[in-house]
C-alpha cells in the first residue's frame, strides 16, 4: 500500500549544499538547503530572489582590478588598476581621471597580490616586490600617485643626505663586520664588508652603524660601497659588528601587508623578513624611528614561532589581527581602549590554518579570510568566554563552491536590500570567474551559500563594494574579442539583465511621399537614411488613418511600401511621413555585431535579438519608443535536496518515490518554471499571463501555486528556473511524496 510523506520547506537559508551531504538527512541543514542555488540571492526571510543584474558603466583599457575609494558619502571613486596604469571612475562609471602612469609600478601579474588600506584622502598600496605606493586625492577630480618615503630629519643633514626615520634590521650574520675609511661625518666615505652582500641596488639606501646613519651613494663591489656618514660613528672605524640596514629597500624587498590601527600605520611581511611587523609612531605615519621605546615610539618586531610565519595580512578590528601562511594571531591589550606600545606588544596565536594572499574582509562581526589552500572560508571571530578568537570554517557545508578565491567584497545591508552577504571571487580551474555568495544572520544562527555566474563564456574578474554599491569587472567575449567592462549590480529586483544598457530609437531621416496621386495599398517614399522596416507604423500628412508596413521593396528613388490597407486618399508629393512606433533601436557598441542580447521593457520580456552591423536591433513587438533595456540574460536554478526522511524502519534513501503534489509560495513571479521527474522526460510548467499587449507591463504573481507531477525516482527533486529576465521570488514550498 502506498504511503504519502509531506515535506515543508519553509525557507532555503542553508543555500546550496555540498553533494556529499545528499544522504545526511540527520542534519538540520538538509531540510533548509538545496542541491543547486545558482544566481539567487538568499533573503533574510529565508526565501530566495533572482539575483540582481548589472548595469554597464565603462570599458576598461585592459585586464583590471578595482578597489574602492570612499572619501565621504557624497564622494565615491573606483580605482581601476591595470598594467602600470590607473584609471579613476565615479560611482556612475563616469571617467574622473584616466591613464595615470606615473609611479604605477604594478604589473598585470601582481594585480591581485596587491594589498591596500585607506586613511582619509590617501590609499596605500603594498606588494612585496614593489615600493609602497600612495594614491592621494588632491581634489574631487584629481588624484596623484607617488612613492611612499619615510620621514627625514631636516635638522640632521650632511652633504645633502638627511637622517631618515626608516626602520632598520640586521639581515646579515652577526660575524659580518663593516670597516670604515673614517668615522667622521662627510661624503665619499668607504665602507668595506667582511663578506660580500652589497649590490648596485643598495645605492640611496641607509645603514645604521653603531647607532649612526650612513647613506650609500656608490657601489664598487659586493664588499665595497661608498657613502655619506651623517652622524659620527662613536666606536671608530672598526671592524664593527653593531650595524643594521634598512628593513624596507630595493635589495631586501617591501611589505605586503598594510593597515591603520590605534592611530599608527602598520606594515608587515617584508619580502626578506616575512615575519616582520612594523608600525609608525603614534600620529606620525611616516616616522618609523624606534627611538627610546617610549609608548608613542615606532614598533619593530617579528613574530616568533616554530617556523618563519610569513605575514600576509594585518587587519584592524576589535584587536589588531595578523594573518600569516602558518597561523592566525592577534595582539591583546589590557582593555579595549588601551594602546599597543613597543613594550607591551605580544602575539597570541589562535589557530594554525594559514591564510592565502586574498585580502580579508570584516563581515557580520567577524573577519573572513581564505584558508591557505584556497578551499575554505573561515571567520576569525572573538569569543568573550574564551577571551580569544575562533577560526570557524564557514564553507564546510558548501565547500564545493569555494575554488581558490582571489578577492572578497562585503555588503552590510543597504536601504534597498537588508541582507548581509559576502562575495568571494573564485579563481580556480573549475569555478573560476564565478562568485561564491555567503549569507549570514549571526543572531539567528543562519548562514548559507549561493553561486553567481554570468553569461556562458563570460566571467567575473574583479569585485568591490563602494558606499554600499557592488561593482564588478567582467571579462566578456564579444564578437571574438575580449573586453573588460566595469559593471554595477542593481539595487533591487527591477534589474534582471547583465551588462544592461538603454537603447535609443533610431532616427530615419526625413521620410516623404515620393510622387502625388498615389492610391491603393502601395506607397512610394524617399528621404529615409535607413530602410523602413516591416511592421513599422506611420501616418501621412493630409491623410487620415495609420498604416502598417507589410513589405518593403528598394527602388532607385527610394522604397515602395506595401501597406496593410488602402490609402484613405491620394497624398500630395513630399507629404511628410511620421513613424509612429520605434521598432529600430540603436544599442551600445560594446555588444559588437551579431551578438545576441535580450530586450526588456518594464516587466515585459521582448525576447532575444541579433545586433546588425550598424549596432541596431529591430523589435518585433509594439514597445514604447523609449526605455527599452538590452543586455545578457542569465539563468537562475534552484533545485531541492532529494525528498527524504528518517522513518522508524530507516531512511527512504534509494527507494523509489513519486512527487505527487508541490505547492510553491511565489512572490513577484514572472516566467516561473518548475520541473520534476516524470516518465521519459521532464515535465515543465510555465506561469504566464495571456492576452496582454507586447511591451505592456505584466502583473507579477504573488500567490501559492499548486502543481502535480507523475513518475518515480530514487532521488526526487524539484527544480525552479526561468527562461526570461524577469522578477522572481520563491518564499518556500510544500512537497508530498508517495512511496511504498
Amino acid at each position: 500500500m502506498a504511503r504519502t510523506l509531506r515535506t515543508v520547506l519553509t525557507h532555503f537559508s542553508s543555500g546550496e549544499l555540498d553533494p556529499v551531504l545528499s544522504s545526511r538527512t540527520d542534519t538540520k541543514s538538509y531540510f533548509e538547503g538545496l542541491t543547486q542555488c545558482r544566481n539567487w540571492l538568499i533573503m533574510n526571510t529565508g526565501g530566495v530572489m533572482r539575483r540582481p543584474g548589472t548595469d554597464y558603466k565603462a570599458t576598461l583599457p585592459a585586464e583590471s582590478r578595482i578597489i574602492p575609494f570612499v572619501f565621504s558619502n557624497d564622494e565615491v571613486a573606483i580605482f581601476a588598476l591595470s598594467n602600470n596604469r590607473l584609471d579613476v571612475f565615479d560611482e556612475n562609471g563616469a571617467s574622473v581621471q584616466s591613464n595615470i602612469t606615473t609611479n604605477c609600478n604594478w604589473t598585470t601579474a601582481q594585480l591581485f597580490e596587491l594589498n591596500y588600506a585607506q586613511f582619509g584622502d590617501t590609499v596605500f598600496l603594498t606588494h612585496r616586490d614593489n615600493p609602497i605606493i600612495q594614491i592621494k586625492r588632491t581634489s574631487a577630480t584629481t588624484f596623484t600617485v607617488s612613492v611612499f618615503e619615510f620621514e627625514e630629519d631636516e635638522d640632521v643633514v650632511v652633504s645633502g643626505a638627511y637622517k631618515t626615520h626608516a626602520p632598520f634590521y640586521k639581515y646579515e650574520d652577526h660575524d659580518v663586520t663593516l670597516t670604515l675609511s673614517t668615522a667622521a661625518t662627510g661624503a665619499g666615505r668607504t665602507i668595506t664588508a667582511s663578506s660580500g652582500f652589497f649590490t648596485a641596488d643598495y645605492v640611496n639606501h641607509y645603514l645604521k652603524i653603531d647607532g649612526s646613519q650612513v647613506k650609500i651613494t656608490g657601489y664598487t663591489s659586493p664588499t665595497v660601497v661608498t657613502g655619506t656618514i651623517i652622524e659620527t660613528v662613536a666606536s671608530g672605524t672598526g671592524p664593527l659588528y653593531d650595524w643594521e640596514e634598512e628593513l624596507v629597500s630595493i635589495p631586501r624587498g617591501y611589505p605586503q601587508a598594510v593597515t591603520f590601527h590605534d592611530n599608527r600605520l602598520w606594515f608587515g611581511g617584508v619580502r626578506d623578513k616575512p615575519a616582520a611587523i612594523i608600525a609608525s609612531q603614534i600620529g606620525a605615519y611616516f616616522n618609523f624611528d624606534v627611538g627610546t621605546g617610549a609608548a608613542t615610539d615606532s614598533i619593530n618586531v617579528a613574530i616568533a614561532g616554530d617556523k618563519v610565519n610569513e605575514v600576509r595580512h594585518i587587519y584592524s578590528a576589535k584587536n589588531l589581527q595578523i594573518f600569516t601562511d602558518g597561523g592566525e594571531y592577534f595582539i591583546p591589550t589590557s582593555s579595549d581602549t588601551a594602546a599597543i606600545t613597543p613594550t607591551n606588544i605580544v602575539f597570541r596565536r589562535q589557530s594554525i590554518y594559514g591564510s592565502n594572499r586574498t585580502r580579508p574582509a570584516l563581515f557580520d562581526g567577524a573577519t573572513l579570510f581564505v584558508q591557505k589552500n584556497g578551499k575554505a572560508i573561515r571567520e576569525f571571530v572573538y569569543s568573550e568566554g574564551e577571551a580569544g578568537y575562533r577560526s570557524t570554517n564557514l564553507s564546510v557545508m558548501s565547500s564545493h563552491l569555494i575554488d581558490t578565491p582571489k578577492e572578497v567584497a562585503e555588503i552590510q545591508g543597504t536601504s534597498n536590500r537588508p541582507e548581509n552577504y559576502a562575495l568571494f571571487l573564485n579563481n580556480g580551474s573549475i569555478l573560476g570567474g564565478s562568485l561564491a555568495v555567503f549569507h549570514s544572520i549571526r543572531d539567528e544562527q543562519i548562514q548559507g551559500w549561493a553561486l553567481w555566474e554570468t553569461r556562458t563564456n563570460d566571467t567575473f574578474h574583479s569585485v568591490c563594494v563602494a558606499n554600499e554599491n557592488l561593482f564588478t569587472v567582467t571579462k566578456r567575449i564579444v564578437g571574438g574579442s575580449t573586453q573588460y567592462l566595469l559593471e554595477k549590480f542593481g539595487e533591487d529586483d527591477s534589474q534582471n539583465l547583465d551588462c544592461q544598457t538603454t537603447t535609443t530609437v533610431f532616427q530615419k531621416g526625413t521620410p516623404l511621399v515620393n510622387g502625388a496621386s498615389q492610391t491603393g495599398n502601395t506607397l512610394s517614399v524617399d528621404g529615409f537614411t535607413s530602410a523602413p522596416q516591416v511592421q513599422e507604423t506611420f501616418t501621412v500628412g493630409g491623410i487620415t488613418g495609420t498604416y502598417t508596413v507589410t513589405a518593403v521593396t528598394a527602388t532607385a528613388a527610394g522604397y515602395d511600401l506595401t501597406l496593410d490597407q488602402s490609402l484613405a486618399s491620394s497624398p500630395a508629393d513630399n507629404a511628410a511621413i511620421t513613424i509612429v512606433n520605434g521598432f529600430v533601436h540603436t544599442v551600445n557598441s560594446i555588444y559588437g555585431n551579431t551578438t545576441n542580447v535580450n530586450a526588456v521593457f518594464g516587466n515585459s520580456s521582448l525576447g532575444e535579438y541579433t545586433i546588425d552591423s550598424n549596432n541596431r536591433i529591430t523589435l518585433t513587438g509594439d514597445p514604447e519608443p523609449t526605455g527599452v533595456k538590452v543586455g545578457f540574460n542569465f539563468t537562475p536554478i534552484l533545485e531541492t535536496m532529494p525528498v527524504d526522511r528518517e522513518l522508524a524502519e530507516g531512511p527512504l534513501t534509494g527507494e523509489f518515490r513519486r512527487i505527487v503534489r508541490c505547492v510553491v509560495n511565489l512572490n513577484s513571479a514572472l516566467d516561473f518554471r518548475i520541473k520534476a521527474p516524470s516518465t521519459g522526460t521532464e515535465h515543465e510548467l510555465v506561469i504566464q499571463q495571456v492576452n496582454f499587449a507586447v511591451g505592456e507591463d505584466l502583473t507579477p504573481v504573488t500567490d501559492r501555486k499548486e502543481f502535480f507531477f507523475l513518475g518515480y525516482s530514487r532521488a526526487p527533486t524539484v527544480t525552479i528556473t526561468q527562461n526570461d529576465p524577469l522578477p522572481l521570488k520563491v518564499l518556500g514550498m510544500s512537497l508530498e511524496v508517495q512511496f511504498k
